[in-house]
């Protein structure tokens, strides 16, 4: 596992973050020098981009008076913190990880547009590509009113001092209707994953609190 500190934070990356990114990068059915730049570019800006995100995280518990641990894994990441919190607090310490994701999609796009970055270089092509895909798509679907994600996270605080028990309902279904589709569109990781969290939310919904990472 590897280990450091960056802004201070505690920073934990396992093998898995690895295996499951490389596994994702589609590069490994290529072939020769190909398959070597898509892998190291996606899995480069997976990292970066991830890190980012949990750091966006981290810098919200420290606002609320935190102090706040990053782990990077098979599952993405998880920011982690003691201490309590206010309905408003989580909701904004959720809501800090997809806005840090949209800066850098935001950062992407430029480069895109106004620099030849993606124009004269194979790789600055690869890298920009990535990171639209990472930080834009991927932040949409951790969007989405499904727990453990992040718009479940806001969607769940929000409805704390309401009808928190619709919370998991909503995550099932809206779940559940992503899982049909990504297979449909032949995306099977990505509907396998929603078809373990339509799982795991209707587990919940039946008052069982097992199974998220």
């Amino acid at each position: 596992m590897l280990r450091f500190t960056l802004l201070g934070y505690p920073v934990r990356v396992d093998w898995t973050f690895w295996l499951v990114s490389a596994l994702l990068s589609g590069a490994l059915s290529m072939a020769g020098r190909d398959m070597f730049v898509y892998l190291a570019a996606w899995v480069g800006v997976v990292f970066v981009s991830i890190l980012w995100h949990e750091l966006g995280h981290a810098q919200a518990f420290r606002k609320f008076g935190g102090h706040a641990e990053i782990q990077l894994y098979s599952m993405g990441g998880l920011c982690s913190s003691s201490g309590r919190y206010t309905r408003e607090q989580h909701m904004w310490i959720s809501a800090a990880g997809p806005g840090a994701s949209i800066c850098l999609f935001a950062v992407a796009l430029i480069l895109a547009w106004f620099t030849p970055i993606g124009r004269n270089s194979e790789i600055g092509r690869i890298v920009i590509q990535d990171l639209l895909w990472v930080n834009g798509f991927w932040t949409l679907i951790n969007l989405l009113p499904v727990l453990p994600l992040d718009g479940g996270q806001i969607f769940g605080a929000f409805m704390s001092n309401k009808k928190p028990g619709i919370v998991p309902i909503v995550g099932a279904a809206t779940a559940g209707l992503i899982a049909i589709l990504a297979v449909i569109a032949g995306m099977f990781y990505l509907g396998i994953f929603f078809g373990y969290l339509a799982y795991t939310n209707w587990q919940r919904s039946q008052g069982k609190h097992g199974g998220f990472w």
